[in-house]
């Protein structure tokens, strides 16, 4: 590691050069995601991390964050007991080793925060990388980690949207509603579970820390589709607007967090009229794009549902892991 090179957990006062730090990088990876200290403060009050041990920078003798590496865990799912770790190093410190140090650190904090939750299941750490960060690749699957599967982030304008696909009969619109949160929960976990490939179900903590409770997230442009005179949920969109990507750009995003639809209610275009929906929606509202994020082998054809609505596919993503037990 190099000599001024100083590893200590970051703490609430050290997000505004964290989120420097991540702009940087942003700047030369064009990853297209944008943080903001109010951002990295919401997530240092994840529940689930350990404050001190699982969110690390790596300090410079100026006191610059010039890399760091967190890790979440997620907790039991497909047999395992999943660990997201993600890291990155700024741009003017690449290539003198400091990413492999904070590699091996994440690698071993994420073993050692297995171990405190006494799971029987083999440990699975999870992380994504741009398909064209060749060098990010290389650090990974130098430790072990392969790719298993690719997501696709994509994209549309809100200067012209595509003519709405009227809803079934017998179903109607809802606007979410703080009351319906556990029950949309319930239906996310549902439309997810057992049908696609590495989901994790969500739990209640996690998603009032990430949806209910998130700063970032917009209730009144979420959706609900239940049977007319029901309140069962047949399919939902959950929105979500990061007012750091408007700092960086000067464009207002829509961001589509969660889009699902459950399995008895699929086969009669729900997913396709809820983002039509949410799409008029979002331009009514003054946004002037949206995105989303889609694996490429989604098993219900949500890529054709999405490339329907207007989404075009702006960069590729591989999901590596690396298993232990």
């Amino acid at each position: 590691m190099p000599t001024d090179i100083d590893l200590r957990p970051l703490t609430r006062a050290d997000t505004p050069r964290w989120a420097r730090l991540l702009a940087e990088s942003e700047e030369v990876d064009a990853t297209g995601e944008h943080y903001n200290a109010a951002d990295l403060l919401e997530e240092l009050d994840n529940p689930e991390i350990e404050l001190g041990k699982d969110v690390v920078g790596a300090f410079d003798a100026d006191g610059a964050v010039v890399g760091y590496f967190k890790i979440l865990p997620r907790g039991e799912g497909e047999g395992l007991y999943k660990i997201h770790v993600e890291g990155a190093v700024t741009p003017s410190r690449r290539g003198e080793g400091l990413g492999t140090v904070l590699r091996d650190a994440m690698v071993a904090r994420a073993e050692a925060a297995y171990a405190e939750r006494g799971s029987t299941l083999p440990l699975k750490l999870m992380t994504t990388s741009k398909s064209d960060n060749t060098a990010q690749a290389e650090l990974l699957e130098s430790a072990g980690f392969t790719a298993e599967r690719w997501n696709f982030v994509m994209r549309t304008t809100l200067d012209d949207v595509p003519e709405q696909q009227p809803l079934a009969h017998g179903y109607e619109f809802k606007v979410y509603d703080e009351s319906r949160a556990l029950d949309m929960l319930a239906a996310h976990n549902a439309a997810f579970t057992g049908h696609h490939p590495n989901f994790t179900p969500w739990t209640e903590t996690m998603w009032k820390q990430w949806v209910t409770e998130s700063r970032n997230f917009r209730p009144r442009l979420s959706f609900l589709v239940v049977p007319v005179g029901s309140d069962e949920i047949a399919g939902y969109v959950q929105s979500t607007e990061f007012d750091a990507y408007f700092e960086a750009t000067g464009r207002r995003e829509a961001y589509v967090a969660k889009v699902g639809v459950l399995e008895h209610h699929r086969g009669r275009g729900i997913a396709a009229a809820l983002l039509g929906h949410c799409l008029v929606a979002y331009r009514e509202a003054g946004f002037d794009e949206a995105s989303l994020d889609v694996d490429s082998e989604n098993p219900t054809g949500a890529l054709g549902v999405y490339q329907r609505a207007g989404f075009e596919v702006e960069s590729r993503w591989a999901n590596y892991q690396l298993i232990r037990g």
